[in-house]
């Protein structure tokens, strides 16, 4: 898929034409930004929007409008800039939680300058004290088991888990399934012939 499909493409999962512009002013940023901090490999800039923002795209239509999310190792901002830019029209918020401050100074740059109802938070996952929300999404973050392990606290307030995963996502559900019991469904991604995004109901230790 060329970028240019990609863009096309974002209207099938209701992204306005004023998202679409925030998204591509994130992009510019992310640009930017890449040249003098480590955000996404050398070669991903010229497929960003067919490999990372259509891809993120596919939780827009999952968690509707005016839902409270947290976003797990943020990172460049994928999926949870991306849930921002929508935002401003859907409503709700998003809370990004990143523990590397030169990648929170860029997620806080985006949100300033983009105005997106977004709450960053430059700390360890693990050190936050879970609020309730809707959703809690992680997208290239850690294995099933530890991830797993960050998400619970939210999930056990009523968040459902939203978690893109590549083609190992059956062996990851395996080893996390001998120490957690799992409702979840998973969903074929629609930009990636192997990969699922897991849905996440209910985690319960064993």
């Amino acid at each position: 898929m060329t970028e240019t499909e990609a863009k096309s493409a974002l209207s099938d999962y209701g992204v306005s034409r004023e998202t679409l512009d925030r998204l591509e002013a994130y992009v510019a940023l992310l640009d930017e930004w890449r040249q003098r901090i480590n955000l996404i490999g050398p070669n991903e800039i010229g497929h960003v929007w067919a490999r990372h923002i259509l891809d993120c795209a596919q939780l827009l239509p999952m968690v509707g409008e005016a839902a409270e999310i947290v976003d797990l190792g943020s990172g460049a901002g994928l999926p949870g800039l991306v849930l921002g830019c929508a935002a401003v029209e859907r409503g709700g918020r998003v809370t990004m939680i990143e523990s590397v401050g030169k990648k929170c100074a860029f997620l806080a740059d985006v949100t300033a300058k983009l105005s997106l109802p977004v709450r960053i938070l430059n700390k360890r996952v693990e050190s936050v004290s879970p609020e309730p929300a809707s959703f809690v999404t992680a997208r290239a973050f850690a294995p099933m088991p530890r991830l797993l392990d960050y998400a619970a606290p939210w999930i056990d307030q009523g968040a459902t888990g939203l978690f893109f995963k590549g083609e190992r996502w059956r062996e990851e559900l395996t080893e996390a399934s001998e120490c957690w019991t799992l409702a979840y469904e998973a969903i074929p991604s629609r930009t990636r012939d192997t990969g699922v995004i897991l849905k996440i109901k209910e985690a319960k230790r064993v």
